[in-house]
C-alpha cells in the first residue's frame, strides 16, 4: 500500500518534470500556446494550464500576443519572462577574469573582465573576482532584476556535485569550496565547472551549431580538456571529471608529461609544447599567429607537426563518441585557424569513415564560450528543476 508521503513525492516528481519541460520547450521554440505546450510535452490542458499560472506568478513566464489559428477564441502565445532574473557568468582564467549578466532568455545585459597576474596569492585574485561580481550585483539591483545564482568556470579539476575547486596547475591551487565561500558571501545558488565544459556549454547556447546534438569543445592553452555534448546534455562522468582530452596517450615513449606519464597528447599540442619546440620562453600566441601569417617557414613546419598529432587526438575522440561537430578553442584560438586543415586530412586519413563522415571541425568564433557557459550553469539548473524557484517566488 502507497503511503500518502510517497503519494505526495511522486505527485512533485511529476510536476518537477512537467515544469522544466515547459520552461525548456519555451527556451527552445521562443513562443507557444497553452494548447501548443500541452500537445507536444503529451499533458491535460488543464495540468499544462495550471503550471503555466504558476510560472506567470514568479514572473519567470509572460503572456504575449493574440494567435488565431482556424476557427474559435485566439490563444494567448507565452514566452520566457526576460526580466524573471538574471544569471552572472564568471570565468578565472590564468591572465584574465571575465564577468557577464544574462537574462532569463540567455541576453547578455552586462560584461565585465579584469587581467590578473597568475603569480600573485590565490586570495588577491579571487577577491579581484568577487569585486566584479559583485559589481554585476549592484547593477542588477539597480535595474530592479533578481538574480538567480552565479555560475563559475575554472581552468581546473572541479568537482561540480559538491562545488570545489580540486586542482588547478596553471595557477597552482587547490582544494578551495566555491561553493560554500561564494553562497555565505552573495546569499544565492552557486555552481562550478571546468572551463571546458562550460565552454562547451557556452557554445552550445549561443553559437550555430548547425543542429550538432553530439559535440566535443577542445579547450586548448596552457593545458587541453574536452567539454561534451552527448545527444544535446553536457556529460561529465561519474565523478565530474570527464573530458581529460590532453592526457590520452599518442606517443607512449614521448615527452613526460606533467600527470606523471609519458607521450600524452598535451605534450604535444599546448602552449608548453610549443615553447619547447620553438625554443622560445617569450613567445607569445598572438606573436607566433602574426609570424604564421607572414609565412615563418620554420614555424609553419612546427604548426603542421602539431595539428597532425592534434587531428589524431580529433580521431580517438570522433570515433569513440560518433559526433557531429569537433570545436576548437581556448588560449591557443589565435593559432588554431592555421592547423585546421592539416587536422582535417589526419581526420579523413585515419578516422574510421563510416561514422564520421558527417564530423565537422572548427574554431570558434568567440574567446568567451566559457564566461557564457558559466551562466548557462545557472539557467541550466532552474529549467531542470524550476520547483523550488517558483515556489519562492509566489
Amino acid at each position: 500500500m502507497q503511503r500518502v508521503s510517497d503519494k505526495k513525492a511522486d505527485q512533485l516528481t511529476v510536476r518537477r518534470l512537467n515544469m522544466a519541460a515547459i520552461l525548456k520547450l519555451l527556451r527552445e521554440r521562443g513562443t507557444l500556446a497553452r494548447a501548443d505546450l500541452a500537445k507536444e510535452l503529451g499533458m491535460t490542458r488543464n495540468t499544462a494550464s495550471n503550471i503555466v499560472n504558476d510560472l506567470l506568478q514568479a514572473g519567470l513566464v509572460i503572456e504575449t500576443e493574440y494567435r488565431r489559428a482556424g476557427a474559435g477564441r485566439p490563444g494567448l502565445l507565452l514566452e520566457l519572462a526576460p526580466n524573471g532574473g538574471f544569471a552572472i557568468g564568471a570565468e578565472i582564467d590564468i591572465n584574465r577574469i571575465i564577468v557577464v549578466a544574462v537574462d532569463f532568455r540567455g541576453n547578455v545585459l552586462l560584461e565585465e573582465s579584469a587581467k590578473i597576474d597568475p603569480k600573485k596569492p590565490k586570495e588577491e585574485i579571487i577577491a579581484t573576482a568577487e569585486k566584479l561580481v559583485q559589481s554585476a550585483l549592484n547593477w542588477g539591483a539597480d535595474e530592479h532584476i533578481r538574480p538567480l545564482g552565479i555560475g563559475l568556470g575554472l581552468a581546473a579539476l572541479v568537482d561540480s556535485e559538491n562545488g570545489s575547486l580540486s586542482y588547478a596547475p596553471t595557477l597552482n591551487w587547490e582544494n578551495i569550496s566555491f561553493r560554500k565561500m561564494w553562497q555565505e558571501k552573495f546569499g544565492i545558488p552557486v555552481y562550478l565547472d571546468n572551463e571546458a565544459n562550460t565552454s562547451a556549454l557556452g557554445y552550445f547556447a549561443y553559437a550555430d551549431r548547425s543542429n550538432a546534438h553530439n559535440l566535443a569543445y577542445l579547450s586548448i592553452g596552457v593545458g587541453m580538456a574536452a567539454g561534451l555534448i552527448l545527444e544535446g546534455h553536457l556529460f561529465r562522468g561519474s565523478n565530474g571529471f570527464a573530458g581529460q582530452a590532453g592526457h590520452m596517450k599518442i606517443k607512449p615513449e614521448g615527452e613526460p608529461c606533467t600527470c606523471g606519464d609519458n607521450g600524452c597528447l598535451i605534450t604535444e599540442v599546448a602552449i608548453p609544447a610549443l615553447i619547447r619546440k620553438t625554443g622560445k620562453k617569450d613567445l607569445s600566441v598572438d606573436e607566433v599567429a602574426d609570424r604564421l601569417r607572414d609565412g615563418d617557414e620554420k614555424l609553419t613546419a612546427i604548426i603542421n607537426e602539431m595539428a597532425e598529432m592534434l587531428g589524431i587526438g580529433i580521431v580517438n575522440i570522433a570515433n569513440l563518441f560518433n559526433l557531429d561537430q569537433v570545436v576548437l578553442g581556448g588560449a591557443m584560438r589565435p593559432i588554431l585557424s592555421h592547423m585546421t586543415d592539416r587536422a582535417k586530412q589526419t581526420v579523413k586519413k585515419r578516422a574510421l569513415s563510416q561514422p564520421n563522415k558527417q564530423v565537422k571541425i572548427t574554431v570558434s568564433g568567440r574567446d568567451d564560450d566559457g564566461v557564457f557557459g558559466a551562466a548557462c550553469l545557472v539557467l541550466d539548473a532552474i529549467m531542470n528543476d524550476p520547483v523550488e524557484l517558483v515556489r519562492s517566488l509566489i
